[in-house]
């Protein structure tokens, strides 16, 4: 019995077996229009190499059974970090920001950034944003480099990106 990681995703990419991974998702009510649904789906994947790894029988010996397992396995995942992100982002949003962990100023463009104005920005985005910021303001990264960083697409970097210009538009 094949437990590799390319056995898994060679299972699961056969016949319809990835729409278990839509179909936690749409348990969750995450649509394929909700800015989460990509990255949430491509996190589904790499979740499965591990329920497939640690399923106590041979997944391909009774594929419906473990099919079901694998569901609710994945609903279960996704369900604890939509609960854990829901509860960072309420935490973040009832504390003061701290900008004490942000690094010294490192050239012209953060210098020119006035600090009142930085923290009022970053009181107005969600824990994700603030990062962002942060990584794209001080640290000088590209979308590519901020994508690589916190484990998500540059097409996730350039909906925050595009959310945290709609925020600041709105003053």
């Amino acid at each position: 019995m094949d437990r590799t990681a390319q056995a898994a995703f060679d299972f699961l990419a056969e016949d319809d077996h990835q729409l278990i991974i839509y179909s936690a998702l749409k348990k969750l009510g995450i649509r394929q229009n909700d800015a989460r649904f990509e990255d949430l789906v491509q996190e589904g994947w790499i979740l499965f190499v591990t329920i497939y790894q640690k399923y106590p029988q041979n997944p391909q010996e009774l594929p419906k059974q473990f099919l079901a397992y694998a569901h609710q396995a994945l609903y279960r995942r996704f369900l604890n970090q939509l609960q854990a992100t829901q509860r960072e982002t309420k935490h973040l949003e009832t504390s003061e920001v701290d900008l004490s962990g942000v690094p010294q100023m490192l050239d012209v463009v953060a210098e020119t950034i006035d600090a009142e104005l930085l923290k009022g920005w970053l009181g107005k985005c969600n824990e994700a944003e603030r990062r962002f910021l942060i990584d794209r303001i001080y640290y000088q990264l590209t979308p590519s480099e901020i994508s690589q960083k916190w484990g998500v697409s540059r097409q996730t970097i350039y909906k925050w990106q595009k959310r945290i210009r709609s925020k600041l538009m709105d003053e």
